[in-house]
């Protein structure tokens, strides 16, 4: 159960009159007691036993019971945080949001933009020139802090990637930051990141991989392994939506959603 789990109960606990702090995402004396309101009202909903439940279990107890009240589908209510209860809880702050849930994100097809013009793979040797020769790079600092994928004691300064893509990358992270927001993002695992230029072929392959002209970036690569697909990429999963709709909105391509392999993949041109 994050801060923003938290702020989303408060803000269900404010309507319902037990609550009367600030909407901080802390689970201070003011939200306990709230809680233990909101559950007195409500103790024919809770399973047997709830009542020697951790002060933690039974706030995420009430947390489900305010999505069952929405009739958002959130399985038992255990007061544990599992992956129904966390996207039934981002459901539910959706809902407080904007009036209405959000529309089913795995009906959602990748959005076919291109307004920077990205050139398709064929055409990459002539439009960026040959991928033997280091292209032109320059290194767009990330506006949350970053870690090496694979050795989280290094910290990045910043994305080195292709000069053409630059001002692009710097949009699409500014507008990502601005949405999830640094704590949000490390929780994510968006902080992993796993590389951007790279004179290589694709794995697997023959042709020149993306990330050898520096327009392609790897992120979290542990937990969205080459081969895996939606069943088991972390990428996938709907807390993500907004992330890829972010990139999708440059023009910038994710192969997982595409292609449901290489989750870990985005990049600035055209399969």
């Amino acid at each position: 159960m994050n801060k923003t789990a938290v702020r989303t109960l408060q803000q269900f606990l404010q309507k319902h009159d037990t609550y009367s702090g600030r909407i901080d995402g802390i689970r201070g004396p003011k939200t306990r007691a709230a809680v233990e309101a909101s559950l007195a009202t409500l103790a024919d909903e809770l399973p047997k036993g709830a009542d020697a439940w951790s002060d933690r279990r039974r706030a995420i107890a009430c947390l489900q019971l305010a999505c069952r009240r929405h009739k958002i589908e959130v399985g038992p209510i255990d007061g544990l945080w599992g992956p129904q209860t966390e996207y039934a809880t981002e459901v539910l702050a959706h809902l407080q949001a904007t009036g209405k849930k959000p529309a089913p994100w795995r009906d959602q097809q990748p959005l076919d933009a291109n307004p920077n013009g990205w050139p398709r793979e064929a055409e990459l040797t002539q439009a960026l020139g040959t991928p033997t020769r280091k292209p032109p790079l320059v290194v767009v600092p990330c506006p949350w802090p970053l870690a090496l994928a694979w050795d989280l004691n290094t910290r990045p300064s910043g994305i080195g990637c292709h000069e053409q893509v630059a001002d692009s990358l710097a949009r699409v992270l500014a507008r990502i930051h601005d949405h999830y927001g640094p704590e949000r993002l490390r929780e994510l695992g968006l902080h992993r990141y796993g590389g951007c230029y790279n004179k290589r072929r694709k794995r697997g392959g023959t042709s020149w991989s993306t990330h050898a002209w520096g327009i392609a970036i790897d992120w979290d690569p542990a937990h969205n392994k080459l081969k895996w697909g939606r069943d088991r990429a972390r990428l996938a999963g709907p807390e993500y939506d907004t992330w890829w709709r972010l990139w999708e909105e440059e023009g910038w391509v994710s192969l997982g959603r595409t292609r449901n392999f290489d989750w870990m993949h985005v990049q600035a041109a055209k399969p």
